[in-house]
């Protein structure tokens, strides 16, 4: 973590005062004045990493922190002075973790000496959680550090006391926690690692990477980045959410597109409040709730009385009501890996067949040919739905401020969970294999009445000798009407060019396993929204999020998606050897900026003609470092050119901007390059700043091409192998196609043929452009940047670095970053050239503290740790038009500065200097 140099540099300080009234404390959390804390000698020294604590006034970390561990109450009373009246912030570093056996539950109170204490107060330490340092890592332990924001205090002159209070829970076997440091300050700062407040650090030089210093938003009304003002509130005012052709519609008539992300809700009231709000104002209208059950839990009692757990409704109850407040609106991702229940009527030999999972076993994979789990996904749905929200005052399914159910989420029948091989083999789940095939077998007589009729269709392609696993035992018969052990395929053998071991033969035998397959899923979908619709659901209904194991399936996945009303993906690039979380090792440090419509925006091959068109899960995930291009990607070329209707990012959890790369996941909404962008894409898409592109590629299939037993689209990878994101092209259409204008697909029969013009007006190959065909957008692949110039919204995204560029309203030059995410958004709406209220948002790299990268960005050497290091954007803006009043440097939260920038002849200069990535320009 390289503590001790960090401390240098920033020239740590106990106690630090300014000329200019800056006052900020730095107490240590062992300088208490007096105390109860048993200083407990395993808790608070064996194997502790000392250098994650304060050093103290020394400079020199002696893994000193002030801690308890036992069952009895302890307190701990710190005395400081106050030199300067105002309004103090105070931020206190301690353990937060509770386990089943109990923790922590600090609370406080405060007072000027000889004066009389405030009352109690719990300490919220409920996001402090989910920023947790482990104290003893590798292991599992119960001793962690984090940062908490204890509160805002108003004082005067004078001696104050703080009193905390550890104490216990009735039901908890154990009380403990431990203080490391606290701080106090009276002008805006927030914690990151051991850095203390500094009122009287150096200018930043113009190069140099800035520390991002974020706490709770004071949501001030001076702020230019609040987008809340474009929301209406409460959510739902206009009716139910409605599919209306190929867009989104509400009751009323009034168009909507949703700039939303995946979202759990903090645990407090307060906190909940603060993280709508905070979501609200960078312009988020919608979060989706994954999954559902996750949050409430297996349904309670037994038949006849199921419920759920009270406490953890009314949690949801209130988050729910308290987004519809801000106008936010509500997507339901119910059932992932969905528990079913011992009394539930399920034949015994599935039920014990499953995985178990909390109360139940874990039906994922299954749902859609065993009908009992449908039926029970539907029990769960229906009561929780009928319910009704005691904020609210509405049952969920007349409540408008719901508006989009899924029917489960990443669960498709063309997935390798069902169709992996040790199920296919009947090694895993013998008789949920049985049902499938019994099935089968009952489609193949349906369809083909005899052996005769059988043969006649699957020709060469009939299997008529056994097929025997590894180890002798049959694991299926010879083809036959009344055989209800035929051979069933994994989905990694539905290979393009057809079945994997008989390509040719094979192949309508293989067609007609997909269709079945597929008419299926597709009436298990039909038959959830019909029971979602006589339940009284008026809303939007969409299937599922997945795709197929194998290439031959995905056209028929799709058309299953088909029967509900919008049609939904999920897409992901980025990360590294930790997968999930962020580790040293091999990074993917790809840029979707080489190939336009490849990576996640090649989702958009799946958007399906006359639907709308969502993806409700996406991320370029870190360490790669150019993740600022996604975010402006997804806003101008699938909610502005491609009209997706849509959009969630994955995934917010916290009511203000994380620290560092948050808790180590890959997964984090709350960080500059996402949220910190939000508010400028927010605004173009809600404003309508990019057009619509006409279709420039309608592909159109029928079922039987669909059910051909190939891939009907005839994909082009690539690399070798199938990845979905390195498509080159789907049949005749590139990816291409996908920067010029829509892009569309249709699988039903009796349409009209496929329409694709020349793309040669938009493309130049050789050049390596591509120009969108409304002319607002250029993706130059040879540099590697996108020139963003509607009439409005103006910027690049790229490695623009060392080159100039001139857009409608403004030029950019002497770009000094390589990489960049840097726009102009007029915030009055009117174009660039005349607006006379600009937000620059300015973007480039990120790293922690102490990050090692190799040379080419390939492998991470080293994580680091806290602060999160930005990147400077360094280039001269020119602007076009009247002349500029003013350049103020923006903070985080969005409020202007007194920090003025020169601006001689409209020439601006941003940098380093500043330390921040929001620029406010006013026009005279």
């Amino acid at each position: 973590m390289h503590t001790r140099s960090l401390i240098v540099i920033v020239a740590t300080l106990a106690m630090a005062r300014a000329a200019a009234g800056r006052e900020a404390l730095w107490i240590e959390g062992e300088d208490y004045t007096t105390s109860s804390f048993n200083r407990h000698s395993w808790y608070q020294n064996t194997n502790i990493s000392k250098d994650l604590l304060s050093p103290g006034q020394s400079g020199v970390s002696d893994g000193a922190w002030h801690t308890h561990y036992g069952s009895n109450e302890a307190s701990a009373t710190y005395r400081f002075e106050i030199s300067e009246a105002g309004v103090y912030t105070w931020w206190i570093r301690l353990n937060p973790f509770r386990n089943q056996n109990g923790g922590g539950n600090y609370s406080f109170r405060h007072r000027r000496v000889r004066g009389s204490w405030s009352s109690w107060e719990a300490l919220d330490v409920s996001e402090a959680r989910d920023r947790m340092i482990d104290l003893v890592d590798p292991g599992i332990d119960i001793r962690f550090i984090a940062w908490c924001h204890g509160g805002i205090f108003s004082f005067s002159r004078g001696t104050y006391e703080i009193h905390i209070r550890l104490s216990r829970r009735e039901d908890d076997q154990e009380n403990h926690g431990g203080i490391d440091v606290m701080a106090l300050t009276n002008f805006p700062w927030s914690p990151t690692g051991v850095i203390p407040p500094n009122t009287d650090a150096p200018e930043p030089e113009p190069d140099e990477w800035f520390a991002l210093m974020v706490g709770p938003d004071p949501f001030s009304q001076n702020s230019i980045i609040d987008m809340s003002g474009l929301l209406d509130k409460p959510a739902g005012t206009h009716g139910f959410l409605k599919s209306v052709g190929r867009d989104f519609a509400f009751e009323d008539g009034t168009p909507v597109k949703f700039w939303g992300i995946d979202a759990s809700m903090t645990e407090t009231v307060e906190a909940q409040q603060r993280q709508a709000r905070f979501y609200a104002k960078h312009g988020i209208n919608m979060i989706r709730q994954h999954p559902v059950e996750g949050v409430l839990g297996s349904l309670q009692g037994g038949p006849g009385r199921r419920h759920f757990d009270a406490e953890r409704l009314d949690k949801f109850d209130r988050w729910f009501s308290i987004l519809k407040e801000n106008g936010i609106y509500m997507t339901w991702s119910i059932f992932y890996h969905h528990v079913v229940l011992p009394d539930q009527g399920i034949d015994p030999d599935l039920y014990h067949e499953l995985p178990s999972r909390g109360a139940g076993k874990d039906s994922y994979g299954m749902a859609t040919f065993v009908e009992e789990y449908q039926d029970s996904q539907w029990r769960y749905a229906s009561l929780l739905l009928d319910h009704v929200n005691p904020y609210t005052g509405l049952a969920y399914k007349d409540d408008p401020a719901l508006a989009i159910v899924e029917a489960r989420n990443e669960d498709s029948v063309f997935f390798h969970n069902p169709l992996g091989e040790s199920f296919v083999r009947g090694q895993s789940h013998p008789h949920h294999v049985a049902r499938l095939k019994q099935m089968w077998q009952q489609w193949v007589k349906n369809r083909y009445g005899n052996d005769q009729a059988l043969a006649s269709a699957w020709g060469a392609g009939l299997r008529t000798p056994p097929s025997n696993n590894s180890d002798g035992s049959v694991r299926s018969r010879p083809d036959s009407v009344n055989e209800t052990n035929m051979y069933i395929y994994v989905a990694w053998e539905m290979e393009a060019d057809g079945p994997r071991w008989n390509k040719n033969a094979e192949r309508k035998r293989m067609g007609d396993f997909i269709r079945f397959l597929a008419e299926m899923q597709r009436q298990t979908y039909a038959t959830y929204e019909q029971r979602l619709r006589g339940l009284g659901y008026e809303a939007v209904v969409v299937s599922t999020a997945w795709k197929a194991g194998g290439a031959a399936a995905e056209a028929a996945n799709l058309w299953t998606d088909d029967a509900m009303d919008a049609i939904d993906r999920h897409n992901y690039s980025g990360g590294g050897a930790g997968d999930h979380g962020i580790t040293t090792g091999a990074v993917s440090n790809d840029t979707h900026l080489a190939k336009p419509g490849r990576g996640i925006l090649s989702s958009g091959l799946w958007q399906v003609e006359d639907k709308p068109f969502i993806m409700t899960e996406w991320t370029q995930k870190p360490p790669n470092q150019w993740k600022a291009e996604i975010a402006p990607l997804m806003a101008f070329y699938g909610m502005g050119l491609q009209g997706w209707d849509a959009s969630y990012h994955f995934a917010g959890s916290r009511s203000y901007m994380g620290n560092g790369w948050p808790s180590m996941s890959s997964y984090v909404t709350e960080t500059p390059h996402y949220i910190g962008q939000f508010p400028a894409l927010a605004y173009a898409i809600y404003q309508g700043h990019f057009e619509e592109g006409p279709l420039v590629a309608a592909r159109r299939l029928s079922t039987d091409d669909a059910f051909a037993g190939i891939d009907a689209l005839a994909k082009t990878q690539g690399r070798e192998g199938y990845d979905e994101n390195d498509l080159l092209s789907q049949g005749e259409t590139p990816v291409e196609a996908l920067a010029i204008g829509r892009v569309t697909l249709k699988i039903e029969d009796g349409q009209q043929p496929s329409y694709q013009p020349a793309l040669s007006d938009w493309w130049n190959p050789r050049a390596q452009t591509v120009r969108s065909h409304t002319g607002q957008l250029l993706w130059d692949y040879a540099r590697q940047v996108v020139l963003v110039q509607s009439e409005t919204t103006q910027g690049l995204v790229g490695f623009a670095g060392g080159k100039s560029y001139d857009l409608p309203g403004v030029t950019i030059e002497n770009i000094d970053t390589p990489f960049v995410s840097l726009l102009l958004t007029p915030l009055d709406h009117r174009p660039l050239v005349e607006s006379a209220h600009i937000l620059i948002t300015a973007l480039a790299r990120d790293k922690q503290y102490g990050t090692v990268y190799n040379t080419d960005g390939t492998e991470l050497l080293d994580t680091g740790g806290p602060p999160l290091l930005l990147e400077p954007v360094r280039a001269t803006i020119v602007l076009k038009g009247a002349p500029v009043a003013s350049v103020k440097a923006v903070d985080v939260y969005g409020v202007p500065t007194d920090r003025q920038l020169e601006h001689a002849d409209n020439t601006i200069r941003i940098d380093g200097r500043y330390a921040t990535y929001y620029y406010e320009i006013k026009r005279q």
